[in-house]
């Protein structure tokens, strides 16, 4: 199927009440060409050389019934329109609590199970039981050793060892679990092997004391466990979560969380740069390259008419390919969070985040020597304009309303 000869982009800039818009042509724009906005203020049509195309913006906006533009700008159209109201995304904003990831412990019940991602093949069966807790911030261990060695109704003072197994918290120590518990973080599950099957381990000379998990049945890598720990690390984006017997199994994208894992990182850090890099960078497709990352909105509602007609959430990272990154973390890191991706999602995580940038028409794709991406956040529910029977062209109008007589064949883009 041949390229649409208009990309339509819309982004809400809530902090300044105004709309974006960009379209970008394939020719140059003449007289027929036209941008058309339906009588709610919230459909955007483009006409040019004979073609449409059409988006469901972020929010309501201000403005006339008919928009066109100057012949001058040729292929590239932007301009900002007025947002009529945000408190729709800003409620959303309140409602949605935080960043949210697929599968946190109070979404589970004793009775699921995982399967591989690849082949299926049972890794916990629903037969076990697990009892699903939540693991505490990243940064736990680090705050509990300085609680203990701060207690202001301690007299006398303690080394920082002492002070926190007197506590009853031994120092640096680690996360691990018991048969019938499963931990759940961001990015992964901790299970104790005993509970898990069909997994092998693997030894592996790139990353000392630590031991690669891999499917018996299809060998690909699910996890990682550390050498003296009975517990098992499964990353969620290697597995398919069946969330109670008989339902169809659930499967996300690495990149659904990696995005979590970096809107996490960005709220404890003063620094929106982050360099993401491949756990195992010797055995790793990109070798010693990098991505040095700059999350540039965290959080923004965004319509393509490359991904259909609903708004979706999303924050804007600007990103670059860095080659040696553990020099560049040497030179610079203290400007720098680092993230730290198991290979495979590395790689699937840097394709989702160059696929993004083709979203966007072709102005808007890069900010001086950084090119522009858009990772969507995951949501239990969707948010604001996100939900698609907010959308008039899927649900029953309110009288009077109005939509712009659509051209021959346009019904065919929201069937």
């Amino acid at each position: 199927m041949p390229d649409s000869k208009i990309v339509l982009y819309a982004e809400a800039l809530t902090h300044i009440r105004q709309l974006t818009l960009h379209a970008s042509l394939q020719t140059e724009k003449n007289e027929h060409t036209k941008i058309l906005l339906s009588s709610d203020k919230k459909i955007i049509t483009a006409l040019h050389d004979g073609e449409s195309s059409s988006i469901y913006l972020p929010t309501q906006i201000s403005g006339t019934a008919h928009v066109t533009f100057p012949i001058e700008k040729r292929t590239e159209i932007s301009t900002r329109l007025q947002i009529d109201d945000v408190s729709q995304l800003d409620s959303a904003k309140q409602d949605a609590g935080g960043v949210e990831v697929p599968w946190s412990a109070v979404s589970l019940q004793e009775n699921a199970s995982l399967n591989c991602n690849q082949c299926d093949a049972c890794i916990l069966s629903a037969a076990r039981a697990i009892s699903w807790k939540d693991l505490p911030s990243e940064n736990w261990a680090e705050l509990m050793d300085f609680w203990f060695c701060h207690k202001p109704h301690e007299t006398g003072e303690l080394s920082g060892d002492h002070a926190a197994q007197a506590g009853g918290f031994p120092s640096r120590s680690k996360l691990d679990t018991g048969p019938g518990v499963g931990l759940v973080d961001i990015v992964s599950f901790l299970l104790h092997g005993e509970d898990c099957t069909n997994v092998e381990e693997i030894k592996t000379s790139s990353r000392a004391g630590v031991i690669a998990l891999r499917c018996s049945s299809c060998k690909t890598r699910v996890g990682s466990r550390a050498e003296g720990e009975e517990s098992y690390r499964l990353y969620k984006s290697r597995l398919a979560l069946v969330k109670e017997p008989g339902q169809a199994p659930e499967r996300y994208p690495a990149a659904i969380f990696i995005t979590a894992r970096l809107l996490s990182l960005i709220e404890s850090s003063v620094s929106r740069k982050v360099v993401a890099h491949a756990d195992s960078p010797g055995e790793a497709e990109s070798g010693d390259e990098g991505l040095l990352l700059w999350i540039f909105n965290p959080d923004i509602y965004y319509s393509s008419s490359k991904r259909g007609p609903t708004a979706h959430r999303a924050m804007k990272v600007f990103y670059q390919t860095i080659s040696e990154f553990g020099k560049f973390l040497n030179n610079d890191g203290a400007h720098h969070e680092e993230l730290v991706i198991p290979e495979e999602d590395f790689v699937d995580f840097r394709q989702t985040l160059e696929e993004s940038t083709d979203i966007l028409p072709g102005s808007a794709r890069t900010f001086q020597d950084w090119k522009v991406g858009l990772l969507d956040r995951w949501e239990e529910t969707a948010s604001g304009s996100a939900r698609m029977d907010e959308n008039p062209l899927n649900k029953k109008v309110d009288e009077g309303f109005e939509l712009f007589k659509l051209p021959a064949g346009m019904q065919e883009l929201y069937l």
